[in-house]
């Protein structure tokens, strides 16, 4: 193997892998997280500049390699791995890739948005780009058709109603759908493309220390330029920097040398069942326009818009404790076995 394999986009691979392959499982889950926090939680996509668009691909894409990385050289094989997964994502995101969004009002949004939307959205998206890679067999079909309706009417209320709430512009029912069928596109092309890239491993993601450096220095740059515009504020760097720490603190130590990953049967990607693709698409844009249509319904105290919030805060307050408590009991019953 020549040196310029061994340091194609910084993987430490075994063996010769094309670099398509790699940025192309690793472009997918970055569109995916973007579609979840950029246009499904709704960052206001609309003011950004067309030069933004280029630079947040690269920080999806370095981000995405390194929650690659975490999930094979940790050997994440659970629900539990996973929601510390995106919760790296989600901690991540707040201080390179959304900061204007997601630090606007610290405290409150440390719960409500950081560990909350943005972290269950990311949750959501990690799951899709599973079932995609399985090729939607019968089974994880009928569950993303279900998942693209729930999460499609949730959307087309969230944007209705939301951006008012968050002093963005009001969003017209013709953008939010370009938006969505846009960011869909993008998605299923790039895994239409994956079987013709090569043949892929899950071990074939691991990151080598050039690729470290690589990524660490892409979001470390964003992050001091962020800091530059004065979209960080310190105070956001004490509370995020410790969240962050622990998530990796916590999947260091329940790592494993080996073993089985989420991953395992889905790379390389199985082919894939275009017609519950296209029907659960479908459902999801339906969904949404139903979803947006629907009147601002007032019960008591709670409208719709007001109950999707209040999901978003009970798990952004529940699944790092929740976290932390089942890893502790496990490691007891282990010393009790012991």
């Amino acid at each position: 193997m020549g040196r310029n394999d061994v340091a194609n986009i910084g993987v430490g691979a075994r063996r010769a892998v094309p670099l398509q392959s790699r940025l192309g499982v690793t472009l997918l889950l970055a569109m995916l997280l973007a579609f979840g926090s950029e246009v499904l939680v709704w960052t206001n996509p609309v003011d950004r500049e067309p030069l933004d668009w280029p630079l947040m691909l690269v920080a999806y894409t370095a981000v995405a390699a390194i929650l690659l990385d975490l999930l094979v050289r940790y050997r994440v094989r659970d629900l539990f791995g996973t929601l510390l997964l995106t919760g790296v994502y989600s901690l991540l995101a707040s201080l390179t890739l959304n900061p204007e969004a997601m630090l606007a009002d610290l405290p409150r949004t440390l719960v409500t948005r950081i560990m909350g939307a943005h972290a269950l959205l990311a949750l959501e998206m990690v799951g899709l780009f599973l079932a995609l890679t399985t090729g939607l067999r019968p089974r994880a079909g009928r569950i993303l058709l279900v998942g693209g309706l729930v999460v499609g009417l949730a959307w087309g209320m969230w944007v209705r109603w939301f951006p008012a709430e968050a002093g963005y512009p009001a969003v017209s029912l013709p953008v939010m759908l370009a938006y969505g069928a846009a960011f869909t596109g993008v998605i299923v092309a790039l895994r239409a493309l994956l079987p013709r890239l090569g043949a892929i491993t899950p071990e074939d993601l691991r990151l080598s220390r050039r690729g470290w450096l690589v990524v660490t220095l892409a979001l470390a740059g964003l992050t001091i330029m962020r800091e530059l515009q004065g979209a960080i504020p310190v105070t956001a760097l004490l509370m995020v920097l410790p969240l962050l720490a622990l998530c990796l603190v916590i999947l260091w130590f329940r790592g494993r040398a080996r073993g089985s990953t989420l991953l395992d049967g889905h790379l390389p990607p199985a082919p894939l069942a275009w017609g519950w693709l296209i029907v659960a698409a479908a459902g999801f844009l339906g969904a949404a326009v139903a979803g947006y249509n629907l009147p601002l319904l007032q019960v008591g105290e709670f409208t719709q818009l007001r109950l999707i919030g209040i999901g978003f805060t009970a798990y952004g307050l529940a699944w790092l404790p929740t976290v932390s408590l089942v890893l502790g009991v496990q490691a007891y019953l282990r010393q009790m076995q012991a």
